[in-house]
């Protein structure tokens, strides 16, 4: 088994259950769609998806930045697909992002990074990308993004409150991020 350092990136749909019961079908095909966009979204800023799991998603990151610029271009896409849909069945991501240690078997990864994301991207708001204080503190402004900070907070099976932060969420402020250095 191999131990390394990643950005973990964990996003799902808020009003998932909601958006099922109304119309399962097309929720399916909806989502279908998203995910394999999101999933060359995460290709492209050199992530490789974990694991899909009805409306979540665990994606890996060689670094924090590119965890980052992969999240913010996922709120961009996705507002863009839900400005042409009626308000009650739009997909609005929420995003979590940590960096830690995990250990990696076969295809998988396992570690308190991931379980962290997780539990940040449980306090994201719909449409919004948090991340945990210690992936905050590793891109340390290197970022053309504005971040506000939320407080510690308590989470569920996390013995410590962990620092977080939002990204300023007026995606069309921002071009899509190049994960090209410089």
């Amino acid at each position: 088994m191999e131990r390394r350092l990643v950005a973990c990136l964990h996003a799902d749909i808020s009003g998932y259950s909601r958006l099922i019961s109304d119309d399962v079908e097309e929720t399916v095909r909806m989502l279908t769609t998203y995910h394999a966009v999101i999933g060359a979204i995460v290709e492209s800023h050199s992530g490789r998806v974990i694991d899909v799991a009805g409306d979540s998603l665990l994606a890996e990151f060689p670094t924090v930045a590119g965890a980052v610029r992969c999240a913010v271009e996922i709120q961009q896409q996705m507002g863009a697909r839900n400005a042409e849909l009626p308000p009650h069945r739009r997909m609005e991501f929420r995003v979590g992002i940590d960096l830690g240690d995990v250990l990696v078997e076969g295809g998988r990864i396992y570690g308190d990074c991931v379980n962290v994301a997780a539990r940040v991207q449980e306090v994201a708001t719909p449409g919004s990308v948090c991340l945990a204080g210690s992936a905050f503190d590793h891109i340390n402004g290197s970022l053309p993004l504005r971040f506000e900070y939320l407080g510690e907070r308590t989470v569920k099976n996390i013995q410590k409150p962990l620092r977080i932060y939002r990204v300023d969420g007026t995606w069309d402020r921002y071009q899509v991020l190049s994960d090209t250095p410089g």
